[in-house]
């Protein structure tokens, strides 16, 4: 068995966990590096107005309405990574007259994080393991590595969220050939579906969508707002046109009902204080309100999610997996707990006791395996006859390039149209045209790589340019990959 502390992150949009596995001679170890030793770090900043340092963690969260005063608060930073304004700009924030971009932020953040980690647990975080929702776009990835460079942490792989927390929970999984991962977070729906064959894990279908427990917390902060104001007679008054600072404090305690009513299925009591113009007022959300939110989010995103990527892996059906692994910070919802149950009714329902730690852990495990992912689906190219060409063949290893590899014209035209599927040619990653003269047989050279960051870069380069604009790249993410975890033997 490898030895040495091998450290795992799952920078998520609510919170953020922190691992560390330690591999002696004693055996093996898990150790939570979170907020007062127990809980995930909240993913929540607050930039201040007039200078001075941005502030994290669970206390903003706690002070988020005294701060608003002299700060500017975000949650959800992980959201804003790789988003370009629609000029092509980058995505920025703006605090009194300072400029703040999220990868700046999310860089500080983890310096935060290291600071401390170091003073709770003396534990020094200079390389770690991240997790990745399934969608995360390549620029998004770029940026939280350049993040983790930036706080002096050193990106010893990625791995996709929730094969992450498949790896975490494989004693619980290893009995089974077929599994699908269900990390619903507060951000995203990422699910994976895995093919279990000895030590090897194969993704056979990632998919993942934009829909989470913060689109929750804010659709019933919404309706609660129009409840308020509907009974205190004031006119107009959008969600949108209150404060910054109330609108904060209805989805915090919104968030709050929602973990409640989850747990207990009960009513749930909401005070908000010194709500703008509506003063300080109670009221009650049932549990028949509640769901009246989640069942269509259930039914319209979940479950279509769901089925999307069961349409993915081939055409499976529910009925072809043997266990559903259920993590994240809104696997409690009971709704989502009654829809996975009906919809696997023949498959064993794993719900991990740390089910907020599962994707760090496994993000740090993948270290011990010797970071020897590989691809586990084809990336070809769809020829002119519906043929198909593998550019990425199943197998290739990271960061080992193909190519170049010459295509050329079939006829005359003033662009070529790549079409990159997988090896069925059904699952399409995604298409771009190359601009041409329109000689036929004019040759156009491709060489691939699979980047550390887990997506495909393909260049495209046309000769007949000259040297100037002659050259393409398209990234493809939502990759599949296999994983030999032999290395991690029996221990969890």
């Amino acid at each position: 068995m490898p030895m040495g502390q091998y450290i795992g992150i799952d920078f998520g949009t609510t919170n953020t966990a922190v691992v560390c596995v330690q591999d002696d001679k004693y055996g093996r170890r898990i150790t939570l590096l979170g907020e007062d030793g127990e809980y995930p770090f909240s993913s929540i900043v607050a930039l201040p107005r007039d200078g001075g340092a941005m502030l994290f963690g669970r206390k903003v969260r706690e002070q988020r309405n005294e701060l608003a005063e002299t700060h500017e608060v975000h949650t959800s930073m992980k959201s804003f990574l790789g988003r370009r304004e629609p000029g092509g700009e980058r995505f920025s924030f703006v605090a009194g007259e300072r400029r703040y971009y999220p990868k700046d932020i999310v860089a500080a953040f983890l310096n935060h994080i290291k600071d401390y980690v170091k003073k709770r647990f003396d534990i020094c975080i200079n390389e770690a393991s991240f997790s990745f929702p399934v969608d995360f776009s390549p620029e998004a990835r770029r940026e939280l590595h350049e993040a983790a460079r930036q706080a002096g942490i050193e990106v010893k792989t990625f791995v996709s969220e929730p094969t992450a927390a498949y790896i975490a929970n494989r004693s619980e999984g290893r009995a089974f050939s077929k599994v699908m991962v269900l990390d619903w977070g507060g951000g995203t729906l990422d699910i994976s579906i895995l093919k279990l064959t000895g030590t090897s894990i194969y993704e056979v279908s990632v998919w993942g969508d934009r829909i989470g427990g913060d689109d929750i917390d804010r659709e019933l902060a919404e309706r609660m707002h129009s409840r308020i104001a509907a009974k205190s007679g004031i006119a107009g008054g959008s969600f949108e046109d209150m404060q910054p600072a109330d609108r904060d404090n209805m989805i915090m305690k919104c968030e709050d009902a929602k973990i409640s009513i989850s747990n207990d299925n009960e009513d749930h009591p909401l005070t908000v204080v010194n709500y703008g113009a509506y003063g300080t007022k109670n009221i009650n959300i049932s549990v028949e309100q509640f769901n009246e939110i989640v069942e269509p989010i259930i039914k319209s995103r979940v479950l279509k999610a769901i089925d999307d990527a069961l349409d993915k892996a081939g055409g499976m059906t529910p009925a072809s997996i043997d266990a559903v692994v259920v993590v994240g910070g809104s696997c409690n919802i009971r709704l989502f707990e009654y829809a996975v149950t009906n919809l696997f009714k023949d498959a064993k329902i794993i719900q991990p006791k740390k089910a907020q730690w599962s994707t760090a852990i496994g993000a740090a495990l993948t270290q011990i395996t010797g970071v020897n992912s590989r691809l586990s689906e084809d990336v070809c190219v769809r020829l002119s006859d519906d043929s198909v060409f593998p550019i990425l063949p199943a197998g290739h290893p990271i960061k080992e390039a193909t190519g170049p590899i010459t295509f050329s014209l079939v006829e005359d035209a003033k662009d070529a149209h790549f079409i990159f599927t997988d090896s069925s040619g059904r699952n399409i990653y995604t298409t771009k045209n190359i601009p041409t003269k329109g000689f036929l047989k004019e040759a156009l050279e491709l060489t691939a790589v699979i980047k550390e960051n887990m997506t495909a870069r393909i260049d495209i380069v046309n000769k007949n340019f000259g040297k100037q604009n002659n050259s393409s790249v398209v990234e493809i993410n939502k990759l599949t990959f296999h994983y030999d975890i032999g290395a991690l033997g029996e221990s969890d």
